[in-house]
């Protein structure tokens, strides 16, 4: 993720966490009434805006977003395909 975002959330909320958060809940609002208005653009670019967020949060709390997410989601993807390698197969 792009450090120019980070900067930008530091500029306009500094250690405000929870104003952040709000934006972000803001955010993730404007995402559903764009997908409910079919309005793909700017569904794109509140997303954008979302991942940004996030991104900026994530350093405000010293989290390595890249790596949680890779070691989240290997653990994730291995139990699904346990998983699935155990289900019965259907004839």
């Amino acid at each position: 993720m792009s450090s120019i975002a980070v900067e930008y959330y530091n500029r306009k909320f500094g250690d405000d966490k929870c104003a952040a958060f709000i934006h972000l809940v803001r955010e993730i609002g404007e995402i559903a009434f764009a997908i409910e208005k079919n309005n793909i653009e700017h569904a794109k670019m509140e997303i954008t805006e979302s991942v940004a967020l996030l991104y900026y949060l994530a350093t405000r709390y010293g989290l390595d977003l890249e790596a949680n997410v890779r070691a989240v989601y290997t653990k994730k993807l291995d139990m699904l395909n346990a998983k699935h390698d155990h289900a019965p197969r259907r004839p």
